[in-house]
């Protein structure tokens, strides 16, 4: 167990996340059809939210989820019962702000990841901006997944946040 610079208990850096394998990540988001990167996000924002000083609200977490899913059923709507037109423009204004909600959070929970694995920019365990906002939750493992594997070393990040 580790304190951190604001006396808040931690545990051991290599303790906070776990490993997952890259192809059943890639698998669960396919056949969840986007499902699982919404509960990829949502347990990466526990994981962090105990870590670090500053936590992503819940109540932000909660709305980005609801509307994800608001969009995300109003859209299967139309197509299963042929919808009008009023719903798919609907559909698309909710896909928008949920677009919007789940960049936001995905950028939230990308710098708390730094954070807490002392990524520094350009270096190899950094989450990359642009990477992570085309490839998600399944870069992101990736780079958890990097860091896990990784040997710690004497003048590397110990665990303090």
């Amino acid at each position: 167990m580790f304190i951190n610079c604001s006396g808040k208990k931690m545990k051991n850096i290599k303790n906070i996340f776990h490993s997952n394998s890259i192809p059943k990540t890639i698998t669960f988001c396919v056949l969840t059809f986007g499902i699982y990167v919404i509960y990829q996000l949502f347990t990466l924002t526990r994981i962090v939210n105990e870590n670090v000083v500053n936590p992503i609200p819940q109540w932000f977490s909660i709305s980005a989820i609801t509307i994800h899913l608001i969009s995300y059923f109003s859209l299967i709507i139309f197509f299963v019962a042929s919808g009008s037109q009023e719903l798919l423009i609907f559909s698309k204004a909710m896909h928008v702000i949920s677009s919007i909600f789940h960049i936001t959070w995905l950028i939230k929970v990308r710098n708390r990841i730094n954070q807490i694995i002392g990524a520094k920019k350009g270096g190899d365990l950094w989450l990359n901006p642009i990477l992570s906002s085309f490839l998600h939750v399944i870069y992101i493992q990736h780079k958890i997944n990097q860091f896990l594997h990784k040997p710690i070393s004497a003048n590397s990040h110990t665990g303090n946040v």
